[in-house]
C-alpha cells in the first residue's frame, strides 16, 4: 500500500505529497480492499474490517478466496463472480462492475445476515501500463433492492435504484448478445476425409457464456486442413466481438492463401491492423497436409504466443510439440514468425488448446502442461470426442479462464489396420 501511495503522490499530486493517503483510504466510508495482481490482500480500510468483523492482521497477506472460507461455502457463485471480475480487471486494466449479488455478512450481534452487495473493481496501473494493484469496493444496496424501501422517496435512493435497474437491463442484453454471437461463431467443424475432428468451448463466465477464446477448422482447396485456437483477453461481449473479428480475418486469410501457418499469421496480423482491429491475442495455427502413401500427415505449426499443442502418437505415447513460440498476435514485430514440422501417423491425435485448460493459481504452467501430457498418455485409445471431454473434466474447478479445444485424429487409409 505504501508503494502505491507513494506513486499516487508523485504522479497525480506532486505539490501535495504531504497528504497521508493511507489515512484517507482508512477513513473512506465504503468497505474497500487493496489487492495485489495475484489477489493477495495488501490492505483493508476500517469500514471493511467493521463490516466483516475482522482484524487487519487476519486477512492481510492472504489470498482473497482464503480470507473467508465460510463465505465461499455459503455463496460460491457470488465469490466466483467477484474473483472473475478482479481477474478481468487485472488482465485488461479496465474498471469492472459486478451487479448486486447475495453475500452473508455478520450483523451487530454476530449472526449472519443475507445482504446484497454492489461490487466495483478499480485497477491501479503503473507507468509501464501493468496493473500493480486492484481496489475492491463493496457497497451494501440491500435496502435499495427491498420492496419495503421502494417508497423511501429520496433523490439519492431513486437515482441508485434507477441505476441498478439499468444495470440489470444492460447485463441481460449482454447475455442475449453473447449467446447469439456464440451460436454464430463457435460452429461445428466441417467433415474432413481421413480425419476425425472434435471441438470444445468452455466459458469462464456462466453469466455471458462467451469470452475471447475460439477454435476453428478450415478445409483448404489444396487438401490441407488448418486448425486454429486463439485467446483474446476478456470474458465479455467486447472480447467476444474482437474474437469474432480476428477469427474471421484468420479464416479468410488461411482459405485464400497457399502460405504456411507462420505466413498466415503474419498476413492476418497485417490485415487486422489495416482494418483497425486493435487487439492482442495468443493464437496457434496448425496445417495438416493430405495423407502420404503410408497414411501419415505432415504437420506444420506456428505459435503466436500460444501454448504448444499436444501429440498423442499411435503407440499411445504423448508429447508436447515444442514448436518455437513466436510473438503475440498484434505486436507486429519485424521478421517472419518461426514454425516447426513433424509427422502424425494413422492412429495419432493432435490436441490444441488455449491456456485456460492448464493455467492454475497453485502451480506453474510447466507443471500443468506435464500433468496434461501424463494424463493423455495414461488414457486408453479414445476418439477425439472422449479425449476432449476427459481433459476438460480433469481441469474442472481448477481454472478461471475460458477454454477452447480442437482435437484431430488421423485415420488409417481404407484397408489399413492400426495396431492396438
Amino acid at each position: 500500500m505504501r508503494d502505491v501511495d507513494a506513486r499516487i503522490g508523485t504522479t497525480l499530486a506532486p505539490d501535495r505529497r504531504d497528504v497521508d493517503y493511507r489515512a484517507v483510504f482508512t477513513a473512506l466510508s465504503a468497505p474497500k480492499l487493496v489487492l495485489s495482481p495475484d489477489l493477495v490482500v495488501l490492505d483493508a480500510n476500517d469500514a471493511y474490517l467493521a463490516s466483516r468483523r475482522r482484524t487487519r492482521a487476519s486477512i492481510v497477506g492472504r489470498h482473497l478466496a482464503d480470507t473467508d472460507p465460510q463465505q465461499r461455502e455459503r455463496a460460491p457463485e457470488s465469490v466466483a463472480r467477484v474473483v472473475s471480475a478482479l481477474q478481468r480487471a487485472r488482465r485488461t486494466g479496465r474498471y469492472e462492475i459486478v451487479e448486486p449479488h447475495r453475500l452473508d455478512v455478520p450483523g451487530p450481534d454476530g449472526t449472519m445476515r443475507e445482504r446484497y452487495v454492489l461490487v466495483t473493481v478499480m485497477p491501479v496501473v503503473a507507468a509501464t501500463m501493468e496493473v500493480e494493484a486492484l481496489i475492491l469496493r463493496l457497497e451494501d444496496v440491500t435496502g435499495m433492492l427491498s420492496p419495503a424501501h421502494a417508497g423511501a422517496g429520496t433523490d439519492d435512493v431513486l437515482a441508485i435504484r434507477a441505476s441498478l435497474a439499468r444495470m440489470r437491463r444492460d447485463v441481460a442484453r449482454e447475455r442475449v448478445a453473447a449467446r447469439r454471437l456464440q451460436d454464430s461463431v463457435l460452429t461445428a467443424p466441417p467433415a474432413t476425409p481421413g480425419l476425425v475432428l472434435d471441438v470444445r468451448y468452455r466459458p469462464a463466465s456462466t453469466e455471458t457464456r462467451l469470452g475471447g477464446d475460439w477454435y476453428d477448422v478450415i478445409t483448404l482447396p489444396d487438401g490441407r486442413t488448418v486448425l486454429v485456437v486463439g485467446d483474446v483477453t476478456g470474458h465479455d461481449v467486447d472480447a467476444a466481438a474482437t474474437m469474432a473479428h480476428l477469427r474471421g480475418v484468420l479464416r479468410t486469410v488461411a482459405y485464400d492463401s497457399a502460405g504456411s501457418p507462420a505466413q498466415v499469421l503474419d498476413r492476418a496480423e497485417r490485415v487486422a491492423a489495416g482494418l483497425g482491429i486493435d487487439a492482442f491475442a495468443a493464437v496457434g495455427v496448425v496445417a495438416l497436409d493430405p495423407p502420404a502413401d503410408d497414411g501419415s500427415r505432415r504437420l506444420v505449426c506456428a505459435r503466436a504466443g500460444s501454448l504448444p499443442p499436444l501429440l498423442r502418437r499411435a503407440d499411445r505415447s504423448a508429447e508436447l510439440f515444442d514448436a518455437p513460440p513466436g510473438a503475440l498476435f498484434g505486436l507486429r514485430l519485424p521478421g517472419p514468425r518461426p514454425e516447426a514440422v513433424t509427422h502424425l501417423c494413422p492412429g495419432g491425435t493432435l490436441l490444441m488448446f488455449t491456456d485456460g485448460l492448464v493455467e492454475r493459481r497453485d502451480e506453474s504452467c510447466c507443471t500443468s502442461l506435464e500433468r496434461l501430457r501424463d494424463d493423455v498418455a495414461a488414457m486408453v485409445d479414445v476418439p477425439p470426442e472422449v479425449l476432449c471431454d476427459a481433459v476438460l473434466g480433469a481441469g474442472d474447478g481448477g481454472g478461471d479462464d475460458d477454454v477452447a479445444l480442437v482435437a484431430a485424429r488421423v485415420l488409417p487409409a481404407p484397408g489399413d489396420i492400426v495396431a492396438p
